[in-house]
């Protein structure tokens, strides 16, 4: 979106009409008499006629004088704390001035991104949907769900996603259908992790295989995920946020196929489970230096109860990671088969609260509920319907969080 210019021409005109006026206050015989002391007269041919080829206009020296009260205001604003300025482009200049082509997509995209939402067969879903952060299952449609956990300035993975126009995958992977592996190998090394504020990690070390349902991990011996106790913690957080939704297990090997040792765990003969109960996770607030906030598992607290995860999502637990729940909001949690009540204990009104702050409210305990793989039925909320969501009845449970819109047409 650019930015509303801060010259324009209105405050140019009030900047001329506030400049001082200049007034010749001298008679005719005054004015006359100074010209005839000037070179315009000689003084010995005083009797001939005084040609004056243009007439002389106090218009271009008034406007020369504002011209510089402006240029000296303005150079007041660089040398103080006045407001940015930012001069319009022309659309010829506008082009020339495009260096667009030659940006990362992940740049053009951030700072298109109403353009791009416009562009793109999403948009009309997730503009009804203000502020959304999660992704639901009726905005797969005409796209693939990519999953994948980048590294933030924690060194902590955060699970985030993105959605692959069908046709790019299908030109891509020559399948409309392609495994998860497949689309990792493919679109992996295309994410510029840096340019979405994260560090580069991506794609992970050695080869995969799959193996059924599981899949296998060869190491090189320079991997380095086991660098330290947080390098692999990371590395199985990353592993789980990636291939978490399609496959169950990934066993670690050296590049021989055989048993590998890691440090701080020693030779690993068990796999590294992607699912179960070890995934059970309630989501936090976790913000990066850049200020963009993400929801993600408190450093992979895993919970068996959904009742538990729940409640504990109002606890301060680290300096990391914030509890998503609203300043002074509390709730009971009531479980029934595939559904779990979240009723306020006050009569919540989001409206009172940041939209953005209230939204990742509701997403963070959607997204803690669908790591039971159940649903929401919020009451007390004064809303009925609220930011895109229906509290009359249970919320559909998101399918993956932290959609980040990406251009991927530029792939080849």
């Amino acid at each position: 979106m650019k930015k509303k210019p801060f010259w324009d021409e209105d405050q140019i005109e009030q900047l001329l009409e506030k400049a001082p006026k200049i007034k010749d206050e001298r008679s005719k015989d005054e004015v006359l008499q100074r010209l005839k002391e000037s070179i315009v007269f000689d003084s010995h041919t005083e009797q001939q006629p005084v040609i004056v080829k243009k007439k002389m206009s106090w218009k271009p020296l008034i406007a020369s004088i504002a011209s510089l009260f402006v240029l000296v205001f303005i150079a007041s604003t660089f040398m103080g704390n006045a407001p940015e300025i930012a001069l319009p482009l022309d659309a010829e200049d506008a082009q020339l001035e495009d260096t667009s082509s030659h940006e990362p997509a992940t740049t053009r995209m951030m700072e298109s991104h109403s353009m791009e939402m416009e562009n793109n067969d999403l948009s009309p879903k997730l503009m009804a949907m203000p502020n959304h952060t999660v992704v639901n299952e009726q905005q797969l449609e005409g796209f693939t769900l990519f999953t994948i956990g980048l590294v933030g300035d924690d060194a902590e993975s955060v699970p985030v996603s993105f959605l692959i126009p069908t046709e790019i995958v299908e030109r891509q992977l020559g399948t409309k259908t392609p495994t998860k592996l497949q689309l990792y190998q493919e679109f992996a090394p295309f994410i510029e992790e840096q340019s979405l504020g994260f560090k580069e990690y991506h794609p992970f070390k050695g080869n995969f295989t799959e193996k059924g349902d599981n899949l296998v991990h060869q190491l090189p011996e320079d991997h380095m995920y086991d660098a330290g106790s947080a390098a692999l913690s990371n590395y199985k957080g990353a592993l789980i946020d990636t291939f978490g939704e399609s496959y169950d297990q990934v066993l670690l090997t050296n590049e021989e196929g055989t048993q590998i040792t890691l440090s701080y765990m020693g030779e690993v003969s068990e796999p590294i489970e992607l699912t179960g109960k070890k995934t059970n996770y309630n989501y936090f607030s976790y913000q990066m230096r850049d200020g963009s906030t993400y929801l993600s598992p408190n450093f992979r607290m895993s919970f068996s109860d959904v009742k538990d995860a729940l409640l504990n999502m109002t606890t301060e637990a680290n300096d990391i990671y914030h509890t998503a729940i609203l300043p002074d909001v509390s709730f009971q949690v009531k479980v029934k088969r595939k559904t779990v009540t979240v009723t306020f204990d006050e009569l919540l009104d989001l409206d009172k609260y940041d939209s953005v702050q209230a939204m990742r409210m509701i997403e963070g305990i959607l997204l803690t509920a669908a790591s039971f793989n159940k649903e929401v039925k919020f009451e007390q909320i004064k809303q009925q319907d609220w930011g895109g969501f229906h509290f009359s009845k249970p919320l559909p449970k998101p399918v993956a969080p932290n959609l980040i819109v990406y251009d991927f047409s530029t792939i080849e």
